[in-house]
């Protein structure tokens, strides 16, 4: 916990047992009112929403931005009424939007800003480590992130001392000293095998998110041209981590490319495929459209990444792609 509030640039760290009950315990230390809204972004995982709705409060969904896939800041601000208290905005694949744009919004309407970065340990904007921005920031260390345990495991940040105090209470079943339970509570502790693991592993998080950067400059010089996929775009002052590597395909050929590269041996992936709007756990609870969530969730497609992926596999990811476009075509 010392070691990543010192990586995070944020005085405290509060280890949890996975990256829901993190954002669950952020939203349920705030005491908010059941009548009281909160705003994050309809192409992160369900997870973030769950943290919103078994808290019982009202979550709303804002779309993204066509470009970035990040939050659509114009259309956030839109979204923002009275009852609006708190934004979660969601570094995915990890990336980021625009932070200074973003906390210029929360200070003009005295929100809170809560920073999902499940996907983006070590990641930057303008120098300023993405998770030290908002009043808190939640972590998944799920195996398959950038930081990973060898199971589950999260952690809620903050340089709040009195935030800090109520989320020790929350995952220690109401207390901080053995037997007196000052509040309701829950057992959500970190294994300090896990934390053990997670502590060595850090120590090379720089180093992974490098070579996680190397590929995607690979990826995008051999991928450039292909004219039937589109390439994700950085926001200016990112400095992503590529936690994904997720393109576009056009023309309605994702899934007939997705197949295709499974038939060849690559493994890759949809993130995701069902948007939070369109999924059976939340029928009718959200009245607008989110075209851009929407649109993406068709036609999405993550190709293989992670640190040790070679020259020679990315080379032959790359060729596979356009194999088949030069067959389907």
């Amino acid at each position: 916990e010392n070691n990543f509030s010192k990586y995070m640039d944020v005085k405290h760290c509060v280890g949890v047992a996975n990256g829901t009950d993190a954002v669950e315990i952020a939203v349920n230390c705030l005491n908010l009112n059941s009548d009281d809204e909160i705003i994050t972004q309809a192409n992160t995982y369900v997870a973030t929403c769950f943290g919103v709705t078994s808290n019982k409060i009202k979550l709303k969904l804002v779309d993204i931005d066509e470009e970035t896939y990040q939050m659509n800041l114009d259309e956030l601000e839109k979204k923002i009424t009275s009852k609006t208290k708190v934004i979660i905005v969601v570094h995915l694949t990890g990336s980021c939007c625009n932070m200074d744009k973003l906390m210029e919004i929360v200070n003009k309407y005295d929100l809170i800003l809560i920073e999902d970065c499940a996907q983006s340990h070590g990641a930057c904007f303008n120098g300023k480590k993405l998770g030290s921005y908002g009043l808190i920031a939640t972590h998944s260390f799920y195996p398959g992130k950038n930081l990973g345990a060898f199971g589950d495991g999260g952690a809620v940040c903050t340089s709040n001392q009195d935030i800090c105090y109520k989320i020790q209470q929350i995952r220690n079943n109401g207390s901080i000293e053995k037997y007196k339970h000052e509040i309701f509570g829950r057992n959500s502790r970190l294994d300090t095998i896990q934390a053990a693991i997670l502590d060595i592993k850090l120590c090379n998080l720089d180093d992974n998110n490098e070579k996680r950067r190397m590929n995607a400059k690979l990826y995008f010089e051999l991928l450039e041209n292909v004219c039937e996929i589109k390439l994700p775009k950085i926001e200016d002052g990112c400095l992503p981590v590529y936690h994904l590597f997720i393109i576009i395909v056009k023309n309605e050929k994702r899934d007939k490319l997705k197949t295709y590269l499974e038939n060849n041996n690559i493994g890759v992936g949809i993130h995701y495929p069902i948007t939070i709007s369109n999924l059976k756990c939340y029928e009718n609870y959200f009245e607008d459209n989110f075209i851009n969530a929407e649109k993406n969730s068709k036609n999405i497609l993550s190709l293989p990444m992670f640190p040790d992926l070679t020259v020679e596999e990315i080379n032959t990811v790359c060729s596979t792609i356009k194999q088949f476009f030069n067959n389907y075509t």
